[in-house]
């Protein structure tokens, strides 16, 4: 059985499992065709004047709010929906990343390697582009120069931009050379730069008794959009790992390392500011940056602020097995409290923000930009953030909270129904 995508109505996309899957398709690098290619390749021009969803969060601030004049949908559509058409990932046994619907066309990237662009209405195939290795993260559309590209990375730590008509490669970058370096996170395009989180699956592989856990560290690159070149890259950890303890059977150890961006940038173009939320470290000793919210200079990639949320949380897979089976387990011996989404900014009036993130270990954070990262609200459930980051934002005329808070009041309800259905 594998993971379909499916386009309801023209941009409303779902998941299902379906049926066998079609032939598979591999080009290498290059644009490719099967049973079910368009017939006309329809233009691809101004694609952001019909209903859009682009990259992770629908903007850079990564609220993942779609107003309703956007959609196009009201609540009484929502009964009427129905299937219009189904598409086969070939070789793949889950559908691995967001997809983005812009311009009429679907573009989705899947386990397999490949990065198809379907047509929205059919769900017939324009193109696909064999990236290699699979691609997790969502895909974001923007200009290149007269004309459009589509920007996303792989796991083998690569950034890519491709012709968005016609799937032909224009660039691609790769960012880390630690062999673990993965790119889970969507790329966030803004003011010319793709902004590329970067993680890792070394707390797996550090968990090996003759692995030298560990040396990988999260960082965030700025890449040209339209070259490919990059422009600054910083690590979430500064102080490069060195040396530390050997483990039982005598293998050397090596910190600090971790503090994997798991998750897509965000970022606040008043304040030039790029957010990043951290995981946790893999190695001793513990640092500042692990289950932090992280604040980069969008010109320069300095660190302006960083607020860590849980302190030495330093892990891998080792710490899992029995104690006596354990050789690579930090000391610290974490909880594993990734922070694994994006931050959202959320705008609020008299120009306040809040930069609100949820954590593995189940609490939401609300923090104020302006002052550092201080923290402004915090609960285990949604609604003690919503009150304090919502308090004071109500318009006299209308009494209700600006959009942000009222996604975050939205959330609040689901968490009560799920609640009140157990």
């Amino acid at each position: 059985m594998n993971l379909r995508i499916l386009t309801v109505l023209a941009l409303t996309i779902a998941f299902v499992t379906a049926a066998a899957p079609l032939p598979p398709t591999t080009n290498n690098g290059a644009a490719t065709t099967n049973a079910g290619r368009c017939a006309v390749a329809k233009p691809f021009t101004r694609p952001f004047e019909q209903p859009y969803w682009n990259g992770w969060g629908a903007g850079v601030a990564q609220a993942r709010y779609q107003s309703a004049k956007m959609a196009r949908l009201t609540a009484d559509d929502v009964p009427r929906l129905k299937l219009k058409w189904v598409f086969g990932f070939p070789g793949a046994h889950r559908a691995y990343g967001q997809p983005a619907a812009v311009g009429g066309r679907v573009f989705v990237g899947s386990e397999n390697g490949s990065v198809y662009s379907l047509d929205a209405q059919t769900g017939c195939e324009y193109w696909s582009f064999d990236a290699g290795f699979p691609v997790r993260t969502a895909i974001t559309i923007g200009p290149y120069g007269e004309s459009w590209a589509v920007y996303f990375g792989n796991q083998n730590a690569t950034a890519f931009a491709v012709d968005a008509t016609t799937g032909k490669l224009l660039w691609r970058t790769v960012l880390d050379q630690h062999p673990a370096a993965v790119v889970t996170g969507a790329p966030t395009l803004a003011g010319g730069k793709l902004f590329v989180p970067m993680s890792s699956y070394e707390e797996l592989t550090g968990s090996d008794p003759h692995y030298q856990c560990c040396k990988f560290r999260g960082s965030i690159s700025a890449v040209d959009a339209f070259t490919g070149k990059i422009v600054w890259k910083r690590y979430a950890i500064a102080q490069a790992p060195r040396p530390d303890r050997k483990n039982k059977i005598g293998t050397q150890l090596w910190g600090p390392a971790g503090a994997a961006i798991w998750s897509s940038p965000t970022i606040d173009e008043r304040r030039h500011l790029l957010y990043a939320a951290t995981g946790n470290d893999y190695a001793d000793p513990a640092t500042t940056s692990s289950d932090a919210i992280l604040a980069f200079d969008l010109k320069t990639g300095k660190v302006r602020w960083a607020r860590q949320m849980t302190a030495r949380d330093a892990r891998t897979i080792d710490c899992d097995f029995p104690a006596a089976m354990r050789t690579n387990c930090p000391k610290e011996h974490g909880p594993d409290f990734d922070f694994g989404s994006s931050p959202i900014l959320a705008e609020l009036p008299n120009h306040r923000s809040a930069l609100i993130a949820g954590q593995k270990s189940g609490i939401v954070y609300a923090l104020d930009p302006d002052r550092g990262g201080a923290l402004v609200g915090k609960g285990a459930s949604v609604k003690a953030v919503v009150s304090e980051v919502c308090s004071g934002d109500r318009p006299p005329t209308t009494g209700a909270c600006t959009s942000p808070c009222r996604t975050l009041a939205s959330i609040q309800l689901m968490q009560e129904r799920r609640a009140h259905n157990r």
